[in-house]
């Protein structure tokens, strides 16, 4: 998205040239005045007075910048409070100008302690980023932080204003100010309001309030960036230069990925002609085939860099020869590839999920930051930049999300792309799977030992695969330490060892990764009298739970589809008897408007001489819950929490 809203930015310096100014105070009370916090806040840690954010376009020497500034006064009203706000720190990034920072302290008796700037410093985050950092001075209970900052960044098209927190508002303003002759549009999101417009002299202004925001915390299973009260804004009309014609929509963004991705000359239709041959594609290969050599092909052999500095690194025939690609370049190697070979794919590009649903009714171009290529005759989708991913498993963060494509049309010998909108569909959940399989058996000191068999597909299996492939090799029994839970984190329990099928190929085989091992688990059992307790939940792990009963704001979210399925067996001492196997039988669903069950937990035992087996089955088919099914879904997570703390009883006979 980068090189395309660059090229946005210069088609509107080309076609505006703006004097008006609007000027907007950048200071603040002279002679400040405490607040009174409404009272339904009144147990809050903080409470946000007021924060306004006003954006304004200007143009210096012919360049488009957007100026934003932020007032913030926020009241602490605990201890907590003065330990969120005693401390401040701002990024500094580049292609930002800071114009403004000012931060004071005002204390109910009046006293204020403002930041002076050589109370500022620069330094370095955890993350080895530039900020700066200062200290709040005189913070205490009931007292009032006020901050001023503004910055100067390259013009802003797009963007997004979150105005929801932990901590309630009790007034939010959004203002986004521009030259009458362009036209920017607002819309809220999870109850903040759209934005209305209006035009003073030469100046429009954009603005949307808001009061008394309650405060929202995260929660798990849930999507906080997703839920939280934010206003998106475009600019969508130039009605000097094209009156009535909506610009920057979706139509345009599916242009201008087209041209990006499609348009090529003969030379690198050679050099893709030569590289499918070398990859082993035949004209007579199934298409999913096709699809496989071709992924495998690039992401094993191409390097994908964030930047190069060659201005041919876009040029597949550059690519194919350095082995090197930019995101832009691996998009269009994919493309041709496909193209050439006979394969049916449409590029596309969609949100983050986690962070905000696409809108297809509002064109924030801004949000839009994944690639990903569709096949429609195979209903499945492919992740040209994940270099582990495999055909046909995408982000997790696209699933259930809709996507923009850039569906092919050809006219005679022009050819061109539509705009279409379709669901990311996620895969069956039965293709994202952990499974055990453990036997349990005794000595004659009744000291356990565990044989287990871990396998994991799909989706369940991301982050093990690399790990496994990558990690140099006096590194893998710390891997397989992670994977073994019930070796009690102890590495000399771990008898025995091995993986299988770790190659990222299994992604599209479907073939699952296995870590096998052999473990002393004498932490499972415990003496009781005469009677033994074998914690057989343990061999689950700890689950996630919601026992809590306060209650729940945010709708449910999990991250893919998949399925747990798990055989315990028990090789049950001679002279011994299990005196409670009832306590295995726990059975939970939840079912959907039509009966269908979309998540579910079973389990059951069956004996046979000295033989107890468990079986255990678990799935979640549905990705997102509304606020209402929380207390039918949470049954079938608590069902897989209460199952790990099953403890069986062992007797003598």
């Amino acid at each position: 998205m980068k090189k395309i809203a660059a090229g946005v930015i210069c088609v509107l310096a080309a076609t505006t040239h703006i004097n008006a100014q609007t000027s907007i105070s950048d200071d603040w009370d002279a002679k400040p005045v405490m607040h009174t916090i409404d009272s339904a806040f009144a147990k809050a840690e903080a409470v946000i007075i007021d924060q306004d954010i006003k954006l304004e376009y200007k143009e210096i020497e012919k360049k488009g910048y957007t100026y934003r500034k932020l007032h913030r006064l926020v009241k602490v009203l605990d201890e907590k409070g003065i330990e969120s706000f005693n401390k401040m720190n701002f990024p500094t990034v580049e292609g930002i100008e800071i114009i403004t920072l000012k931060a004071r302290t005002i204390l109910p008796d009046g006293k204020v302690f403002e930041v002076t700037k050589d109370k500022m410093k620069t330094s370095k985050n955890d993350n080895g980023s530039s900020e700066l950092v200062f200290a709040m001075e005189g913070v205490e209970k009931n007292a009032e932080i006020e901050l001023l900052y503004e910055y100067r960044k390259p013009v802003a098209l797009f963007g997004i204003e979150t105005y929801q927190y932990s901590m309630p508002v009790m007034h939010a303003g959004f203002m986004l100010i521009s030259p009458k002759r362009l036209v920017y549009e607002g819309r809220g999101y999870n109850g903040f309001p759209d934005t209305h417009d209006s035009v003073t002299d030469d100046t429009r202004y954009v603005i949307a309030n808001k009061n008394h925001i309650p405060p929202l915390q995260n929660e798990v299973y849930s999507f906080y960036d997703a839920n939280r009260m934010r206003v998106d804004y475009k600019i969508s009309y130039l009605p000097e230069e094209k009156m009535g014609v909506r610009m920057f929509t979706w139509q345009d963004l599916v242009k201008r990925i087209y041209d990006a991705t499609y348009q090529v000359v003969d030379k690198e239709t050679k050099a893709v002609t030569k590289y499918l041959e070398t990859l082993g594609v035949n004209e007579s290969d199934p298409e999913a085939d096709k699809i496989k050599k071709i992924e495998n092909g690039i992401k094993n052999n191409i390097t994908l860099y964030k930047e190069i500095a060659d201005a041919n690194s876009w040029r597949i025939d550059n690519i194919i020869n350095k082995k090197s690609a930019t995101e832009t370049g691996i998009n269009r190697l994919f493309a041709a590839c496909f193209l050439q070979a006979g394969v049916t794919a449409e590029i596309g590009i969609t949100s983050d999920r986690t962070q905000a649903q696409f809108d297809n009714n509002f064109e924030n171009w801004n949000q839009m930051e994944n690639y990903v290529f569709y096949f429609p005759k195979q209903g499945k989708f492919l992740y040209p930049t994940g270099t582990y991913y495999r055909y046909p498993f995408v982000p997790a963060s696209m699933l259930t999300n809709k996507g923009l494509f850039c569906k092919l049309m050809k006219l005679g010998d022009i050819s061109n792309a539509i705009a279409d909108v379709r669901p990311i569909v996620p895969m069956n959940y039965a293709d994202s799977k952990s499974n055990i399989d453990a036997t349990i058996s005794f000595n004659n000191e009744m000291e356990a030992k565990t044989d287990i068999v871990y396998s994991f597909a799909g989706y369940s299996a991301f982050g093990l695969r690399e790990a496994a492939v990558l990690l140099p090799k006096d590194k893998i029994k710390e891997l397989v330490q992670s994977v073994v839970g019930i070796a009690d984190g102890k590495p000399e329990n771990i008898l025995t060892y091995s993986l299988a099928n770790e190659a990222f190929e299994n992604y599209t085989t479907g073939v699952p990764m296995r870590v096998v091992a052999t473990v002393n688990t004498p932490q499972l059992v415990e003496k009781a009298g005469p009677k033994y307790i074998l914690k057989i939940g343990d061999v689950i792990g700890r689950q996630e739970e919601l026992y809590q009963n306060t209650e729940r704001k945010l709708p449910m979210d999990i991250s893919y589809p998949h399925s747990l399925n798990r055989t315990i067996t028990v090789v049950i001492p001679a002279g011994y008897k299990v005196l409670n196997p009832e306590t295995i039988n726990i059975n939970a669903d939840f079912k959907n408007s039509e009966g269908v069950a979309t998540a579910g937990f079973h389990s059951s035992y069956a004996i046979d001489g000295n033989k107890l087996t468990v079986t255990i089955t678990e799935f979640y088919s549905q990705l997102h819950y509304e606020v209402t099914d929380y207390e039918a879904y949470r049954k079938v997570i608590n069902a897989s929490a209460d199952f790990n703390k099953v403890n069986l009883l062992l007797s003598n006979k």
